[in-house]
């Protein structure tokens, strides 16, 4: 008998519901974990702790700093819904900054937003690189060191005179494709080079006006500052160019002539073709002038 009551015991206290056992400390568990929460959520939405108090902008060259700061500044004010202050380092819109920097300047080819906690904001931006402008039919293009090219109406004509780059014109018409690179690069590796070198080895001005008639000929036309002009040819080589008219000048054309010449057509290998105004066109035969090892390199990759 004493078995079987003790058996009823042992039954009716494990009938009792276990979850009951320890009930305040669970909710002592939840409190303070709800506690900490709202602590947490405090310290970093509504305090003074990650407040942005502070904007740097690196990498600026052509583009203006206050311009760029405004759009952050317009980021940063108010309150998202009129309750959570919108100057919160976690909180700011990095992506909506890229995507509006990047429109509204198409100057700009990358952004990236770094934070350092807790309270400074590090925009870095990288600008476009510009080499040159290039025309045909009536619409410009810049294009990048790398030859890609981006329509010149992104941009206004008092930034493109800031630039002071080489407009090469293609008297053609040809269509630019912004879909692969207009100029072949050893081309435009030979006009970005030509003003420097013919100032150097002749001292000679270079308007950054340049013609072709064809981006396809390699052919190109320049005007000095002097008015006459000179033919070049992508294919002959600027070295053995420069060569031949450095030659044609010291033995043909004294400097007080220059002025009144119209023309020096250098685009025939080891013969110069020259014209005064009013004149005849005549010819020198360059000999010796060897094409550089370089250039014979290059034509055989070609």
């Amino acid at each position: 008998m004493i078995k079987i009551i003790n058996r009823k015991k042992n039954r009716s206290n494990e009938s009792l519901p276990r979850g009951k056992k320890g009930t305040p400390g669970k909710w002592l568990y939840w409190l303070v974990t709800l506690f900490f929460v709202l602590t947490v959520g405090f310290a970093l939405f509504f305090s003074d702790f990650l407040t942005i108090t502070e904007i740097k902008i690196f990498g600026l060259n052509r583009l203006e700093d206050s311009p760029i700061r405004n759009i952050i500044d317009e980021k940063i004010n108010g309150k998202y819904f009129n309750v959570v202050p919108k100057n919160n380092l976690i909180l700011f819109p990095e992506n909506k900054l890229k995507k509006e920097l990047k429109e509204k300047f198409k100057r700009i080819e990358e952004v990236r937003v770094e934070r350092t906690f807790p309270d400074k904001l590090i925009i870095l931006v990288r600008e476009r690189k510009f080499t040159m402008l290039l025309c045909s039919s009536n619409s410009c293009y810049l294009l990048n060191e790398r030859g890609e090219a981006y329509p010149a109406d992104n941009f206004s004509w008092e930034e493109l005179e800031k630039e002071k780059l080489i407009t090469l014109n293609d008297l053609s018409g040809a269509r630019i494709s912004l879909e692969n690179n207009p100029l072949e690069s050893d081309f435009q590796t030979f006009i970005l080079q030509l003003g420097d070198q013919v100032q150097k080895e002749t001292e000679l001005s270079i308007k950054k006006q340049y013609e072709t008639p064809s981006r396809m000929s390699n052919d190109l036309k320049v005007e000095t500052e002097a008015g006459w002009k000179i033919y070049f040819s992508e294919e002959v080589g600027l070295e053995k160019e420069l060569l031949m008219l450095k030659t044609v000048l010291a033995d043909k054309i004294e400097k007080e002539r220059q002025k009144d010449l119209e023309y020096i057509d250098l685009r025939i290998p080891n013969k110069v073709f020259y014209r005064f105004k009013e004149g005849t066109e005549q010819t020198q035969e360059v000999e010796n002038v060897p094409v550089p090892e370089v250039k014979k390199e290059e034509k055989k990759k070609k």
